[in-house]
């Protein structure tokens, strides 16, 4: 008995010896997922309200807020708001040719000096300033001791000042290219090390998402060596995918799918492919390319070419002048022979050189016959004749067809041309509706998913919004729905108090929602309330101000050239890109 009692209690014993490093190793390991993942994630704020806005004045720049009070006073060279949904500005003065730099100060919307406690501090802009809010908004740099480190917009510190200098990193919000005698390495904005800094260059892959945006995207790192420079690969979350042994790196971003990186790198010139860390396609190509909807790679070695499988497979030799992708088939050509093949490289007998494309959700292909298009259905039979120059999909039965420089829109259910003869037909971008153009007078008229014309306007725009279409001109405007039908102002702009209409006699005025006149129509043209609750009214090619009540802030006064301005107050909005955005009253007539 003792025996089998001692024979239990082992048992029980190496059970735990068992259980204790199972134990260690899931903790090591969740520490691990933890420092490579969760560790150096972050979140990109998003600005959702405009709050505050740069105010221009005789030539000086202050801070206005959403009701057109006046917060700061013009009188800085130079302003900034990193974040239009905080009140903090940065405010350049006193600029030093020699050091070319200013000296900033950061007021609130009390217009007091906060963040003093640091030498400097400044916003993160992106290289592609091309935003309206083009910098970094959640976090800062600051200056100390001469180093420079990152804050949040409350002042507290995420990294100590121990960079010689800080950037935003192209086409990677989030990330930031910091600099240590003259190495480089990333940091996000929680301060989390990404990549270490021993890097001569570092830039982003490209890579982009509808839901992500970058934060996928990974980093081209660069050294310079006694051959010259070499290129290596870094994921998103920090892991070496590429030692830098290569001449040159691109990420083949044309391939979205979830977890697959693909790298088209190139060694001692020649071009290969790898997925991640494994080699898909050897280095032994001049160019290789891409086909993003069949998913096959076009080879290319000594001026031939041929195709590989995104597997790794080879479909066709190398040894065609020219090959081209169809959805079905592949073209190749061969000392002017050409010869057809479907996906998989098999040769197809009866050969030509009629390409199909697949329209997306229909059963219909469109075929290019030398310089000439057709539709056919699934089964191969006609159903536009191969007789025009360029078709292109609309949306439902209806196709955009050109022939003799004349557009016209045929219903395959039909087979009926139920437009014809503009000089431009172009499908309204993600709508179900059509804009065709006359040039003479220029006329844009709207269609909509019935073929059916719906408006008409001379010297007209059109701009899609959210939820809506605006076609506008210097003394009309109308809106329509995504199918191309007219819709009201009032069933749009449901949070406004007041919206504009135009009586019999082409004059502008606004009323309420039960229709009451609030302002009689005695304008040349208005504007609708914008979130702010102005509106623009124009008369004798000048505009002004009123507010949600219809009270005139500013008489028509202003000289300007648009025909849609936009006012907070009695500040008109200009915009210059790149971030050059302001609020003005300096375009009053003197």
């Amino acid at each position: 008995m003792k025996e089998e009692k001692n024979e239990v209690k082992n048992k029980k014993i190496n059970k735990s010896i068992i259980v204790l490093p199972i134990i260690a190793i899931i903790i090591i390991a969740s520490f691990i997922f933890y420092k490579i993942y969760i560790d150096k994630s972050y979140q990109i704020e998003e600005v959702t309200q405009f709050s505050y806005f740069k105010l221009y004045e005789n030539e000086k720049y202050g801070v206005i807020d959403v009701n057109g009070n006046i917060l700061v006073e013009a009188k800085y060279d130079m302003l900034t708001i990193p974040n239009p949904s905080k009140a903090v500005f940065i405010g350049y003065f006193n600029y030093d040719a020699e050091k070319g730099e200013y000296q900033t100060e950061v007021i609130n919307d009390k217009n007091e000096k906060i963040l003093t406690e640091y030498e400097q501090v400044l916003p993160l802009m992106f290289k592609d300033a091309s935003s309206e809010v083009p910098y970094e908004k959640s976090v800062l740099s600051y200056k100390e001791n001469g180093k420079y480190g990152i804050i949040n917009f409350q002042g507290k510190k995420i990294t100590k000042a121990i960079y010689d200098s800080i950037e935003s990193l192209l086409y990677k919000e989030g990330c930031l290219l910091v600099k240590q005698e003259d190495k480089y390495g990333i940091i996000n904005i929680k301060g989390k090390e990404v990549i270490e800094v021993s890097y001569e260059s570092i830039s982003a892959d490209g890579y982009y998402d509808e839901e992500t945006k970058y934060q996928k995207a990974g980093f081209i790192v660069g050294k310079r060596q006694e051959e010259g420079y070499r290129y290596g690969y870094i994921n998103n979350n920090g892991k070496v995918v590429l030692e830098v042994e290569y001449n040159e790196i691109d990420r083949v971003t044309e391939i979205t799918e979830e977890n697959e990186v693909y790298l088209l790198a190139f060694k001692n010139g020649q071009a290969g492919i790898y997925k991640d860390k494994d080699e898909v396609i050897k280095h032994a190509y001049e160019e290789i390319e891409y086909n993003k909807k069949n998913k096959l790679f076009i080879v290319q070695k000594n001026d031939k070419q041929g195709i590989i499988s995104k597997a790794g497979n080879r479909i066709l030799e190398v040894k065609y002048d020219y090959i081209m992708i169809s959805d079905e088939n592949i073209i190749a050509e061969k000392e002017n022979v050409i010869e057809t093949f479907d996906m998989q490289g098999n040769k197809q007998e009866k050969q030509n050189s009629t390409t199909k494309r697949k329209v997306e959700k229909t059963n219909y292909y469109i075929t290019t016959n030398e310089e000439l298009s057709g539709v056919v259905d699934k089964e191969g039979n006609s159903i536009i004749p191969t007789e025009y120059s360029y078709i292109e999909y609309a949306f439902s039965d209806f196709f955009i067809v050109t022939k003799d420089g004349s557009v016209g829109v045929i219903n395959v259910r039909t087979n009926e041309q139920v437009i014809s003869n503009y000089n431009v037909i172009q499908k309204i971008e993600n709508t179900n509706s059509i804009q065709a153009i006359i040039d003479e007078p220029y006329t844009i008229e709207i269609y909509n998913d019935k073929m059916e014309k719906t408006a008409a306007m001379q010297n007209a725009n059109i701009n899609i919004e959210e939820n809506y279409i605006e076609l506008s001109s210097e003394t009309e405007r109308k809106y329509f729905d995504f199918n191309g039908n007219e819709i009201q102002n009032i069933d749009i702009f449901i949070n406004s108090e007041i919206f504009a209409f135009v009586n019999e006699e082409g004059k502008w005025g606004f009323k309420s929602k039960d229709g009451t006149i609030v302002v009689e129509p005695s304008y040349d043209m208005a504007t609708e309330l914008n979130t702010y609750g102005f509106a623009g009214i124009k008369k004798d090619n000048k505009w002004g101000v009123i507010n949600s009540k219809g009270e005139i802030i500013v008489e028509p006064i202003y000289e300007i050239e648009w025909d849609n301005p936009e006012f907070i107050g009695p500040y008109v909005k200009l915009n210059f890109g790149y971030g050059m955005v302001y609020y003005t009253k300096d375009l009053e007539e003197e």
